[in-house]
């Protein structure tokens, strides 16, 4: 009985050894195809070439540009104007004989 128990024993060890063996190489292959599939979309990045399309129309866009140029040059007139008036205010308030 004792040695038919220790066959037992000794099989189970050499399939659980196999199995872990097996699984350690299963998941070593796992991992270089995750590797390859890695490198190779990385090449495929390096070899790709960009090239700038030099038929675009962008004259609507240099309109608007524009537009907001003379919009912004308003602005910054209507800014100065009020610069000088809050100007012209802290003076006044500042001189106790104008009041």
């Amino acid at each position: 009985m004792n040695g038919m128990v220790s066959k037992l024993q000794s099989i189970g060890m050499l399939i659980a050894l196999v199995s872990a063996i097996g699984g350690g190489f299963y998941t070593w292959g796992t991992f270089n195809q995750r590797l390859d599939v890695m490198e190779k979309s990385v090449i495929k990045i390096e070899k790709k070439k960009f090239t700038v399309n030099q038929t675009v129309d962008l004259t609507e866009v240099n309109k608007s540009i524009e537009s907001l140029k003379a919009d912004i040059r308003i602005n910054s007139a209507a800014i100065d104007y009020l610069e000088a008036m809050i100007n012209e205010v802290k003076v006044k308030a500042g001189n106790p004989l104008l009041n």
